[in-house]
C-alpha cells in the first residue's frame, strides 16, 4: 500500500469510530426513556401505556 493509501485508511477508520463514540456517549448521555417524541411528559409510565394498550 502506498502512503496516501494508509493515510486515508487511517483517517476513514478514525472517523468511522470517532462516530460510533459520540453516539455511544449521546445515547448514555440522553437516553431514549427521556427523549423521543414523549420524553418525560406526564402521563407515559409504564403502567399508563401498558393500561391504555390493554382498552
Amino acid at each position: 500500500m502506498s502512503g496516501i493509501a494508509i493515510i486515508m485508511m487511517v483517517l476513514f477508520i478514525v472517523i468511522i469510530w470517532g462516530g460510533f463514540v459520540t453516539a455511544l456517549v449521546s445515547l448514555s448521555n440522553n437516553p431514549d426513556h427521556s427523549s423521543g417524541d414523549l420524553g418525560n411528559h406526564p402521563n407515559t409510565t409504564d403502567e399508563d401505556l401498558a393500561a391504555l394498550e390493554q382498552q
